[in-house]
Parts: structure tokens; sequence; C-alpha cells
């Protein structure tokens, strides 16, 4: 049973960091229609940047200070780049520029940091333990953020005028123009929140493993699934497609017969079949509902 809650807790865990990137990718789209991957790459970028504060020792305050001006700069970068694609409804290049951009920050990363894995905590990780099963603390921060995150985003788009608004400013510009909203500094402030919220979980993953240029590419890409399995206009959908696609995974992983030797490696071959299988049925996410056509 303890093994059972113990993969319960970490899939939860890593359900977690890529509901981080999911909701970061869902608000950037609520207001642009644009899915911005880069957004891994940043969140890794931005985890180099408390890396490199604690490293010149200068404080961990001083280095999450650092870490929030490089997510700020990079969101704003991230505007100006995608800004026009908006404009102009090029959704499909504007992935493509976000994809290019995504691989640029990862190289400037290896010039500068080069290639080989840092670690933001040295030694053995930090756990707490509680009925046989056991956490990190890296982990104990991620859950806590990560519920704090969902019910301030739930509430956030569900349940305020500021969440209409962003669901009308992608569904109905010239609509919500007519109301006097700057559509611009709407989608600025969006994009340099999703890329703290990435930066966020890019330090988490720093902390509760080895810090790679690279690290973020399979996390973006398994929230950007989640985002389509969730439905990408229903914050529901991302919230429960992130922990699902996670945790039957896990559970065909661990659980599955011997004979059929199931690794770790399999897990993102297990991600794209439920995906596909979920899509196949729900096309508009997992809370959708058909609507007879007359």
């Amino acid at each position: 049973m303890e093994f059972v809650l113990q993969i319960i807790l970490n899939s939860i865990v890593l359900g977690t960091q890529i509901l981080f990137l999911a909701i970061s990718l869902f608000l950037i789209k609520a207001v642009s229609k644009i899915e911005h991957v880069s957004l891994g790459a940043i969140g890794v970028a931005v985890a180099y940047m408390f890396y490199l504060g604690q490293t010149l020792h200068v404080g961990v305050w001083f280095s999450v200070l650092l870490s929030l001006l490089a997510a700020t700069l990079l969101g704003l970068l991230s505007y100006f780049l995608l800004e026009k694609f908006c404009k102009n409804n090029q959704i499909l290049l504007a992935l493509l520029v976000s994809l290019s951009f995504g691989i640029g920050i990862e190289s400037v990363i290896a010039l500068v940091f080069k290639s080989g894995a840092k670690n933001i905590i040295d030694g053995v990780l930090p756990i707490m333990s509680f009925a046989g099963i056991t956490i990190t603390l890296p982990g104990l921060y991620t859950l806590i953020l990560g519920v704090l995150l969902v019910i301030i985003t739930y509430v956030i788009v569900k349940k305020t005028p500021a969440g209409r608004m962003l669901r009308s400013i992608s569904e109905n510009q010239s609509l919500v123009a007519t109301l006097g909203v700057n559509q611009k500094q709407v989608r600025k402030i969006v994009y340099i929140i999703a890329s703290i919220i990435a930066g966020m979980v890019g330090v988490l993953l720093a902390m509760n493993t080895s810090l790679t240029p690279t690290l973020g590419f399979t996390y973006i890409m398994i929230a950007f699934i989640a985002l389509f399995v969730g439905g990408p206009t229903d914050i529901r959908g991302t919230i429960v497609a992130s922990y699902i696609i996670i945790l039957i995974p896990e559970f065909l992983i661990n659980f599955a017969p011997a004979n059929m030797q199931f690794t770790s490696s399999y897990r993102m071959f297990f991600i794209f079949v439920i995906a596909c299988i979920v899509l196949s049925i729900k096309p508009r996410g997992i809370f959708s509902k058909t609507v007879r056509q007359t």
C-alpha cells in the first residue's frame, strides 16, 4: 500500500509541475490564441538566473529578484516577438517563432553556462516522511504553490470580470476594443505573468533535479498535450488533464505484468496514446459537450 501511495504522491508532484506550464500556456492562448511553447525554455532560463544568484552567494531573496527580472524581460521579449502574429491571426507561424525562440534560449544558456548539469541544492535533497511515504522539500513546495496557483487561476478566470475579459480578447477582439480595453497592454501583462509562472516551476524543477539547458523541453511538450486534452479554453480541463496524463502512465509503468517490462522511457508513448484516445472521443477537451447541429 505504501508503494502505491508513494507512486501517487510522486505523480501528483510531477503533475503539478506540468500544471504550472499548462496554466502558463492556457493564459497566453486565452488572450492571443498562440501556443507559446518556448515557456519551457523561459522557465529554465529563469532557473539558471536563480542558480547564478546562489553561486554568487548574494542571498536567496536577491536570487529571487534576479529570477523575477529575467522572467519579466523574457515575457516582454516574447510579447514583442509574437504580438504581430496575434494581430494578423498567423497562429501557426507564431508557434514556429515561439519554438525557434525557445531553441535560441537553450543555445544561449548552453553557451554561457555550458551543457553540464548544475545543482541548486548540493548533496542529498532534504526530505519529509509521514506514514512511510517520503517527499522532497522542493516537491512539497511544488504542491503548496500548485494548490495556490490552481485556486487563484480558477477564481480569476471563472469568477471575475478580468477572467471574462481574458476570454473575450481572443474570441472577439473587435467587441472588446469598443469597450475601451487596451488589448495590447493586457497581453503584455499576461505574457509577463505566464513567464513568471514558468520560471517558478523552472526553479522548483532545478531544486528537485539537475539543471540542464534542455530541461524544459519535455515538460513543455507534456504541458502542451495537457492543454489540448483538457481543452484549450477550459481551465478545469487543463487542471484535470495535467494529472491524468501523468498518473495513468505511472501506474502502467509500475503495475504492468513483469513480462511487458515497461520503463520510464515509455512515459511519453503512453502520454501520446492517452491524448489520441481522449481527443478522438472529446476533440474539444475532456469537459466539452456535444452540441447537436440543426
